[in-house]
């Protein structure tokens, strides 16, 4: 297990490396001077997986065993001393978001939970999203304490979940823009996420077409920065650009420290990030 290193990314000062336990995560400061939150980007490291997901993995469907993952929930949850019972969803690459209400808790869910992103006012339910070079948003309104957890790759971006996310906060919650505090956690950075045409046609007209792609490496190839493109679409919801934090590690260049599908050709775990209303 590598040391974990130093960040000399995103906002000055804004983000750090932690430990609890065995269990390494990246955190935000602005998030965690709010004292009614618990919050993490985690990374690869601090659990029981093997192999190729060594070793904090939380992807259900890449290989590992029944008892790593369990085994791998619990010790971050003991770390961080929250509920074991940590609420995900089964992420579609859309723009669906779940809020859990007290109609939600209420209800009996049938089916699976398709949605890629998790909203929620009630205290003492930990949701997370999980990435393997996916951008994770996590957002939390500082007055009225609401939290929300958003997973967005290029179709979640160009379908623009993120602010999506945020209208959420303003329109079911009442929410104040400047209120709310915007986190992006650790996603494939420009460096090396090179896509065709056909995902650059997804931005025509926008903001993000001039503000997230530059030329990529052959003709008709263009490099996207996804943390760009939500950190745009946030603004454009209205929250304050002083309120929106970057980590901008790139996964693809850090897989040593996080999983990273296209720095590991696809045949990777996925990591966690999660937030909770204490």
């Amino acid at each position: 297990m590598p040391e974990t290193p130093e960040i000399r990314y995103g906002t000055e000062g804004a983000f750090s490396f932690s430990r609890l336990g065995d269990v390494r995560y990246v955190e935000c400061r602005a998030l965690a001077e709010c004292g009614f939150i618990t919050h993490a980007f985690c990374t690869r490291w601090g659990g029981v997986s093997e192999g190729r997901l060594a070793d904090l993995n939380f992807g259900m469907h890449v290989g590992d065993r029944d008892e790593h993952l369990a085994r791998n929930r619990a010790l971050l949850c003991s770390a961080f001393n929250i509920p074991e019972h940590i609420v995900t969803v089964d992420q579609v690459h859309g723009d669906r978001l779940l809020v859990i209400d007290e109609a939600f808790q209420g209800g009996q869910q049938i089916g699976p939970l398709e949605y890629d992103g998790i909203i929620t006012a009630i205290p003492g339910i930990p949701i997370g999203i999980k990435t393997a070079d996916c951008v994770p948003v996590l957002l939390a309104d500082r007055r009225r304490r609401v939290v929300g957890a958003v997973h967005a790759g290029w179709k979640g971006t160009a379908l623009g979940i993120a602010a999506k996310a945020a209208r959420v906060f303003m329109q079911t919650f009442s929410s104040v823009p400047e209120d709310i505090l915007a986190v992006i956690g650790p996603a494939i950075g420009p460096c090396c996420y090179e896509v065709d045409e056909a995902v650059f046609h997804r931005f025509d007209n926008t903001r993000e077409e001039t503000v997230a792609f530059t030329g990529g490496r052959k003709e008709g190839k263009w490099m996207l920065d996804l943390s760009a493109a939500n950190r745009s679409q946030l603004q454009g919801a209205g929250i304050p650009r002083e309120n929106i934090f970057s980590a901008d590690i790139c996964t693809s260049c850090r897989h040593d420290t996080f999983f990273s599908h296209r720095g590991e050709a696809g045949d990777t775990g996925r990591q966690l990030s999660l937030i909770m209303l204490r």
